[in-house]
């Protein structure tokens, strides 16, 4: 995919931009921070995802999901209440101050904005809610002041009209991650390094309990009758007497990010996340013991919730929800799970376009462990996935141009990794504590793989080329490479998208100097024949056309990452990037399309519910349809684009013939009006890369015959032009 593919998108004459959607394909999985099961009926369950991810609900304890928060993309179900007096009516919670907090008065199944109030981003920044009555509402704000980005909120909001409206309640500068209500109204709020707040009257005055230590963070905060429970990073404290007094069960020093009462009788019960598994509390014995189950291996739960009998879990692994129906005991992943995992690279098999390949985010655990494959693969076009691949958290996959079983997989602390059989088995070509950024492999020679590499514990960064397939990588540059890209017409020229602007070689990678757009700190990079295409962190794309680049933006909102783009010919596909920029950048994400390589652009996000770009070049297609890879929703893929039958009838008129398609040794190449000059012709894979010198000229009489026998399976494009200068573009099967 490093390679533009921009032969197809000639074909594109007649596509109009703002009737374009999109359609959720998997994989399934993500990160499940919340579960919430109806008060009244346990088949219905709601599951949030962190990281823009929404809402997912299911009315057959978790056979199948619906997304419920459609209408709100990037929504991220930070946690999910449900009021007691009137359970038709749920409230969701917003953490990255998007939207601050949702309402559903249809048990789910449409919701409406509630943050009049929360006037600043900080405010929006809701972590948790308690319902005192179906009037009066409390809220907490925040997550961490000290994290990157920051998300401090702004202490604790109230209000008394069902969330209409929401007023300062106290405690306003401070960040409280959790919030939560006894039975006779105390209302509870956790912070961050200052202990436990209760208030009495409605938040007027607030008192810290003097029996939670004033350090480390409250993470999580339940009642169910007389049992309280706080989850600390200072421990997990239980209270039988509503949150009077309270008892340090265990687990100091853990992270103790998300905990959940499983019962009260004839013993209190616990779960609670740990950095190394779930652990189950009793009070019959006191104490904490590991939860067994492969997916609790070495692995950090972020969800937990429990009825009771049904447990539900969702880990820090992009990984799919497990269940347990027999209270804790034994535990399997859902028939189905909602799709919200994180890609960051798509490959898409030129020769057999059901095949993918996804590269998975956050495949790693909360203390630094790699314990989950960092791929899924689908044969089927998305139908089914299956997750492989090396215990890593994946950066980008490069296929060596002329195997399609051979990748290069880029990852994050854990180097590069090559396969020779699609992953079945793979070698770590780098030291643990490298991130490589990107890899391209030469289609002269593709023996030459040149990497761009950050050495996270030496601080040093590096580009690094090897001239036979990665048994050995040396020094070439000192260089911050966010992307790299060989000249697809001359592979001796090498570009380089760097936080300083664009570098070049013209020597096949043996030495860098800087080119272009100097202190512009550029994220993208892909080359459309000689021109070259890239998109920077502030949101400014730019065409360079014989060594001069031209701003060719579009009116999207700045600042944004332009983190992806794809060529097409004369248009242009761009994927804007603003997750994990909360608090400093716009916060969603977007499509946008050109049809004048890059003179007039159109929003084409349309119904996409994750439109955050957030992988680099992440944008693909099978020939037909186009696929986006997003952060926190999967992969889309356009509904109905069909590449070839959106061509105009008029064009198809004029343009070439191929017969037999698809063919198995020979082509004849007709046209209807003109002739093609046999010296302009040339042939190309589904890459973009030129294959004319593996195809043979048998006759150039009345037809152009060609001898294709020596190609591999897959697609492939003809081009050539006219006696008048016009350029024909053709797709033809080999078999």
């Amino acid at each position: 995919m490093k390679q533009s593919i921009f032969i197809i998108f000639v074909l594109l004459l007649a596509y109009t931009s703002t009737s374009q959607t999109w359609n959720q394909i998997g994989p399934e999985g993500g990160y499940f921070k919340e579960f919430t099961i109806h008060p009244n009926n346990p088949n219905i369950i709601f599951a949030g995802s962190d990281d823009g991810g929404g809402i997912w609900k299911s009315s057959d304890t978790g056979s199948t999901w619906v997304l419920t928060t459609s209408n709100f993309p990037n929504m991220t179900g930070w946690k999910i209440v449900f009021d007691l007096n009137s359970p038709n009516v749920i409230y969701g919670c917003d953490l990255y101050g998007r939207y601050g907090a949702l309402k559903s008065i249809d048990g789910g199944s449409s919701w409406t904005l509630i943050n009049s109030g929360l006037n600043s981003t900080y405010d929006r920044m809701v972590s948790g809610i308690a319902v005192k009555t179906s009037d009066t509402l409390f809220i907490s704000t925040g997550e961490s002041d000290s994290s990157i980005p920051v998300r401090a909120g702004n202490g604790v909001y109230r209000s008394y009209d069902s969330g209409l409206t929401w007023i300062p309640a106290g405690l306003q500068g401070e960040t409280i991650p959790s919030i939560g209500m006894n039975d006779f109204g105390t209302i509870f709020a956790g912070s961050e390094n200052n202990g436990l707040y209760y208030s009495n009257d409605n938040g007027a005055t607030w008192l810290t309990h003097p029996q939670i230590p004033v350090i480390g963070t409250i993470f999580e905060i339940q009642s169910d009758s007389n049992v309280l429970l706080v989850a600390s990073s200072e421990g997990v404290f239980l209270s039988t007497n509503w949150g009077i007094n309270f008892s340090n069960t265990g687990l100091v020093g853990e992270f103790n990010f998300d905990a959940c009462i499983h019962k009260t009788s004839p013993n209190i019960e616990l779960f609670s996340s740990t950095l190394t598994g779930l652990k189950r509390y009793s009070s019959a014995t006191l104490s904490w013991t590991p939860v067994l189950g492969s997916f609790f291996t070495d692995q950090v739960v972020i969800g937990i919730t429990s009825d009771g009998t049904n447990v539900y879990c969702g880990g820090f692994s992009n990984s799919p929800i497990v269940k347990s129906t027999d209270g804790g005991i034994t535990w399997n992943d859902l028939p189905t799970s909602p799709t919200a995992t994180e890609i960051n690279d798509i490959y898409i098999d030129p020769s057999n376009s059901s095949r993918m390949i996804a590269c998975l985010m956050g495949t790693y655990n909360y203390n630094g462990d790699y314990d989950r494959e960092s791929i899924y693969e689908t044969i089927d076009a998305g139908l089914n996935w299956t997750r492989k691949g090396p215990d890593a958290h994946a950066l980008n996959i490069t296929v060596n141009p002329l195997n399609s079983q051979e990748f290069y997989l880029g990852s994050f602390a854990q180097g590069v990794y090559k396969t020779t059989d699609n992953f079945n088995s793979f070698t770590q070509l780098s030291p643990n504590g490298v991130a490589v950024v990107d890899v391209i492999v030469s289609s002269e020679d593709t023996n030459v793989v040149i990497i761009s590499e950050i050495d996270l514990i030496g601080f040093t960064v590096t580009i690094k080329r090897s001239s036979d397939g990665g048994a050995i990588f040396s020094n070439v540059a000192s260089i911050i490479a966010n992307r790299l890209a060989f000249n697809p017409n001359n592979n001796d020229t090498v570009y380089v998208a760097t936080n300083n602007g664009l570098q070049i070689s013209v020597d096949n990678g043996l030495t860098f100097v800087p080119w272009l757009l100097t202190g512009e700190d550029c994220l993208s990079l892909i080359i459309d024949d000689n021109d070259v295409y890239t998109g920077t962190a502030d949101g400014k794309l730019f065409k360079v056309s014989n060594a001069v680049a031209i701003d060719i933006s579009g009116g999207w909102s700045t600042p944004v990452e332009v983190k992806s783009i794809f060529t097409l010919g004369n248009d242009l596909y761009i994927g804007l990037n603003g997750a994990e920029k909360d608090t400093f950048m716009v916060l969603q994400g977007s499509i946008w399309h050109s049809l004048d390589d890059g003179g007039s652009w159109t929003d084409v996000t349309t119904n996409m519910t994750s439109t955050n770009i957030y992988g680099n070049n992440i944008i693909e297609t099978d020939g037909s349809e186009i696929y986006i890879g997003t952060y926190g929703g999967g992969i889309f893929k356009s509904l109905g684009l069909n590449l070839d039958a959106t061509l105009a009838e008029e064009y198809l008129q004029e343009v070439i013939n191929i017969s037999p398609n698809p063919a198995d040794l020979t082509i004849e190449i007709t046209t209807e009006n003109e002739g093609i000059s046999v010296e302009s012709i040339n042939f190309r894979n589904l890459m973009g890369q030129d294959v004319s010198s593996q195809i043979r000229l048998i006759s150039n009489n009345s037809k152009l015959e060609y001898d294709i026998s020596t190609l591999t399976k897959g697609t492939y494009f003809f081009e050539g032009y006219t006696s008048k200068g016009k350029k024909l573009t053709r797709k033809f099967i080999k078999n």
